[in-house]
């Protein structure tokens, strides 16, 4: 079956082994930043939704998870290099009916890469657990409750500090009713406790990030919320203090963000207090809110981030211990491309680098595939490909 299916997508769209050339918006940008010309391959599903990047088999080197809405399975592959020469994936791991996006991470403690999936069409979300040699031979379907009809996206974390780690997924709600968060709490062997479903601070949340915002040494949560993108309400940006026992403080909000859908976490100046990146896909741009070590943050600063972005991801991609982000952008007219702003130290970005890779973006993630030590990028396609990047900059390069 899957042997067919890759044969169909081939003869579609003939891409097979493509490598596409470098292309640089930013002259000073990309002298601190370069990547070889893509690797593109077949998906091995038809329309790939996510992409998950981790070391399942303890090799040294990641891998690569993929999950597609018409395909109700995950596929892994643990050799992505070698994609050209045999396109080998294991697609017999369970996913759920519709995945939305998967990501691999040790949810139970063993020391070995776990699959936890979401679901577009049902308030399920399917963990999977890792056996260390690339394959997810035992899972589990956690119910989201009954505030939304679609588990979306997740994180992981130890939200108690009981040395398990939890998960947190959004649940898009319907017909008047605004979603919410589901907390699944760890208890040991593989199991997990019923969801608590708790309040997203505001309507349809789309995604959450999990960090200490107000350095207390608890874990708190920060949520893109959607909106209805009517009546006034264009989404916002909620944070959850955590309480230190799973369960977290009224949301705090903060607006002005536009059609917030994608949040993540990280240090973007150097002061130790996690900042904010969120996404605004009709705006191009990226914005990134510092934050004042309190769980508040200052005002946001605007950064253009290419065409359509839909996707982000925090890594020091040139060595010089800063944070930079890559940006998948979806919509972009041909050549596709990954953005990549490299980060000046002081929560500020350079202009854009664009790398081309295959058709409509939709995910980008980092990862070291080649053994390196540096981060690579790959993006997952919506037209069934995937495509590497490799990392040829040098390192380290000093900060300036």
């Amino acid at each position: 079956m899957v042997a067919l299916l890759v044969a169909v997508i081939g003869a579609l769209f003939s891409l097979a082994s493509e490598t596409q050339p470098v292309k640089a918006a930013d002259g000073e940008a990309h002298a601190r930043i370069s990547f070889a010309p893509a690797i593109t391959e077949i998906s091995p599903v038809l329309y790939p939704q996510s992409i998950a990047a981790g070391d399942l088999n303890h090799d040294g080197r990641a891998d690569l998870g993929v999950v597609g809405e018409e395909y109700g399975g995950l596929c892994t592959t643990l050799d992505p290099l070698s994609l050209a020469i045999s396109n080998k994936w294991d697609c017999t791991q369970p996913a759920g009916d519709a995945p939305e996006q998967v990501i691999f991470a040790d949810v139970n403690g063993d020391g070995n890469l776990d699959e936890v999936t979401t679901d577009v069409d049902l308030p399920v979300t399917v963990v999977g657990f890792g056996d260390g040699h690339g394959r997810f031979p035992k899972g589990a379907g956690l119910r989201s409750g009954a505030c939304g009809y679609a588990s979306w996206q997740g994180a992981v974390a130890d939200l108690n500090g009981d040395g398990i780690p939890d998960i947190v997924v959004t649940v898009l709600g319907q017909a008047g009713n605004p979603g919410c968060l589901a907390v699944f709490m760890g208890q040991g062997n593989r199991k997990f406790a019923k969801a608590q479903t708790i309040s997203s601070g505001g309507s349809h949340p789309y995604s959450v990030a999990i960090g200490d915002l107000n350095n207390d040494g608890i874990p708190d949560l920060v949520v893109a919320n959607f909106g209805t993108q009517s009546n006034g309400d264009y989404g916002n940006l909620a944070v959850l203090l955590g309480n230190g026992d799973g369960t977290f403080r009224k949301p705090i909000r903060h607006v002005g963000l536009h059609d917030p859908k994608l949040v993540i976490l990280a240090d973007f100046n150097d002061d130790r207090n996690l900042d904010v990146a969120v996404l605004d896909n009709g705006g191009n741009a990226v914005w990134i809110a510092l934050g004042k070590g309190d769980g508040t943050f200052l005002p946001a600063a605007r950064f253009p981030a290419g065409y359509a972005p839909i996707s982000v991801v925090a890594a020091d991609l040139n060595g010089d211990g800063i944070m930079d982000l890559a940006v998948s952008n979806f919509a972009n007219p041909k050549p596709c491309y990954v953005s990549v702003l490299v980060g000046n130290g002081d929560g500020t970005f350079q202009k854009p680098a664009h790398f081309a890779v295959g058709v409509s973006p939709a995910q980008v993630v980092a990862a070291d595939f080649n053994g390196d030590g540096k981060p690579d990028l790959a993006t997952i396609n919506e037209g069934s490909t995937i495509s590497i990047l490799l990392n040829t900059t040098p390192s380290p390069s000093p900060r300036q």
